[in-house]
């Protein structure tokens, strides 16, 4: 397996499961997903950086085989937050490291439902559910604007689903049901456009970033919006449209 960047023993191990073994519906998102994509395109070494805690995700009908799975690999489960949360988060350690596995929903500053995903792409979600997972972070780091622009650069784009492409109407779709959502992404979007220049050196990368921004721009303008959409469009910003969510 490639990897850009130095990871730990137990942490290379368990993405070695994912890449070689069978699928047991448990898929990588986060910073380890964004660098195993980004370790197999031409992504340039600014964007490029050490992975933190694993995140995980499955859906609830995996969910036991999930847990039994990361055992036998000898992860050690927090009981406590597993009995209080188990329905829709579950979480590991090993070596003193943070394992997190979202079920059936990743919820943060937006909910995202992704339990019809995982069929889609091997080892990690969706590339436009990745980014998404970025896109949705309402107070964005250094850290998630290297991952966004780096996933923008990743692979190719299309308008479907199909492993390695990157799906723009998948964005532009849910961007359409959700005003808070679409408020969150559009936003970041417009700052990744002022940022990209401080964060990538390479000029050819640069355009094509820039070309890939309006291209999301103008899918996401262009689709429809409902009732719902255009009616909590008046509402706007007087009522809070995201979470901000406390870590574990």
């Amino acid at each position: 397996m490639e990897t850009s960047l130095p990871t730990s023993h137990w942490s290379k191990t368990l993405l070695e499961a994912l890449v070689t073994g069978p699928d047991i519906g448990i898929r990588l998102l986060g910073g380890h997903a964004v660098q195993f994509h980004a370790a197999r395109a031409q992504v340039p070494p600014s964007l490029l950086r050490q992975p933190g805690d694993l995140d995980l995700f499955t859906t609830s009908s995996q969910r036991r085989r999930a847990q039994q799975w990361l055992e036998e690999l000898g992860l050690l489960p927090n009981k406590a937050f597993n009995v209080l949360h188990g329905r829709y988060r579950l979480m590991y350690f090993a070596q003193g490291e943070k394992v997190d596995i979202f079920i059936d929903e990743f919820q943060m500053c937006h909910r995202l439902a992704f339990s019809d995903r995982l069929a889609l792409q091997p080892v990690t979600l969706p590339l436009a559910d990745l980014l998404l997972t970025k896109l949705q972070i309402v107070e964005l780091t250094e850290k998630d604007m290297r991952d966004a622009l780096a996933l923008m650069l990743a692979a190719p784009w299309g308008t479907r689903d199909e492993p390695g492409l990157l799906n723009v109407s998948r964005i532009a779709t849910l961007l359409a049901r959700d005003w808070g959502l679409w408020k969150t992404v559009t936003t970041n979007l417009s700052v990744l456009r002022e940022r990209a220049a401080l964060l990538v050196e390479d000029h050819e990368a640069l355009a094509l970033l820039h070309d890939r921004l309006l291209q999301l721009q103008e899918a996401i303008e262009a689709a429809y919006k409902g009732w719902r959409w255009r009616w909590r469009a008046i509402i706007g910003e007087r009522v809070r449209w995201y979470e901000l969510p406390e870590e574990p």
